[in-house]
């Protein structure tokens, strides 16, 4: 009896062990597939031991089956869960997407379309430039290393803004990084440094207000 003891004792530490470590490293689903193993080798510990015990050879097959079984269904339990929450896992980021792109489409295509609708005001005039007119609008909002500072200045902690001039074509864009959405492209280097972020560039120029998405 009291080697039995001894085992459930060695494998409720190794099993829960097996479990802690990595979680304590954030690594959870390491962990499961750890404490799923280590559940696994007990069970087959457990029956190797008590299979000379068993009086009947019916005894010993529904034993082994039992074990099976429930080895088996956890293991089928665990790649469910595993897939649901990978799934939830990309659902949710496409949400921050949809939101983060939202954000921008509210905030920067809004302002350049009124920039445009100054420039349609004073298209009368012989020297109207959107460069120009795209610079007073956003005044000292344009600061150092070619950063826009949002109206809103909530949006600094999820978005970068960087603007670019081109006179000779009198365009005028803003690219939008969105800090916490990862997109399409797990390696595309982002124009303030970041990788595989979502970023998307508004141009205003004679023709009108363009908006892409780059990543």
């Amino acid at each position: 009896m009291k080697q039995d003891y001894k085992l459930l004792i060695v494998a409720t530490i190794g099993v829960g062990g097996a479990f802690l470590v990595p979680a304590l490293l954030g690594e959870y689903w390491l962990g499961f597939i750890l404490a799923l193993i280590g559940s696994a080798i007990f069970l087959g510990m457990v029956y190797r031991f008590g299979s000379s015990r068993f009086k009947k050879e019916n005894s010993k097959k529904t034993t082994l089956t039992f074990f099976s079984l429930l080895i088996v269904s956890s293991s089928l339990i665990f790649a469910f869960d595993y897939y649901k929450a990978n799934f939830q896992k990309e659902l949710l980021r496409e949400i921050r997407v949809t939101i983060d792109t939202g954000v921008i489409q509210s905030e920067i295509r809004t302002e350049l379309l009124e920039v445009f609708r100054e420039y349609q005001l004073s298209s009368k005039q012989e020297n109207a430039s959107i460069v120009q007119l795209a610079t007073d609008f956003f005044g000292k909002r344009l600061v150092e290393a070619n950063k826009l500072k949002p109206e809103n200045e909530d949006l600094e902690k999820d978005f970068t803004f960087l603007f670019q001039e081109n006179s000779d074509v009198d365009s005028f864009s803003i690219y939008s990084i969105a800090e916490h959405s990862k997109s399409w492209d797990k390696k595309f280097e982002n124009r303030n440094g970041s990788v595989g972020k979502l970023q998307t560039k508004t141009t205003v120029s004679k023709g009108g207000v363009s908006h892409e998405r780059e990543n």
